[in-house]
């Protein structure tokens, strides 16, 4: 099967070596260190997006959202978005294929909440210290209290 895929791959990369400048739309189908995995609408080829190639600013990669996002403008590019692409360049041999990113990212909001994208956002307390109401306070050290010997609340030594 892994020599299948491989020949597949490199049938994709040689069909595609005339269409170097050519514009497609796939989907980012891999999120990694390294860049975005996209796979072609029309051809299912799959080829990558290096990071160094996403624009001027830095990329942070979030593994929790699976997504690459900008560290000064907080584009995000995730896994599963509809992105178009040019082909720059196609290895036949290695049966690889780069592109470069002609969509723009989605772009987080700014606030407070932006690092809470698609998870449950932070409680609000009813005050600096304050517990809330019905609830009691914790005790924050972490010795266990040792109880005295002598009468309980129940008289009963113990």
């Amino acid at each position: 099967m892994k020599a299948e895929r491989e020949t597949a791959d490199r049938l994709i990369a040689h069909h595609l070596v005339d269409r170097i400048g050519a514009s497609f739309q796939g989907r980012i189908s891999g999120v990694t260190r390294a860049g975005l995995f996209v796979k072609l609408a029309d051809t299912c080829a799959d080829g990558l997006i290096p990071i160094r190639t996403l624009g001027t600013e830095y990329f942070n990669y979030d593994e929790a959202r699976h997504a690459l996002v900008g560290s000064r403008s907080g584009a995000m590019h995730r896994l599963g978005d509809v992105v178009d692409v040019r082909l720059v360049e196609a290895q036949p041999i290695a049966g690889a294929l780069r592109f470069e990113l002609l969509s723009e990212g989605q772009v987080l909001p700014r606030g407070r909440n932006r690092d809470h994208i698609g998870r449950s956002p932070p409680r609000a307390k009813d005050g600096p210290g304050r517990a809330k109401p019905g609830k009691t306070k914790r005790n924050k050290s972490r010795k266990p209290e040792r109880k005295k010997p002598g009468k309980s609340k129940t008289g009963k030594r113990g």
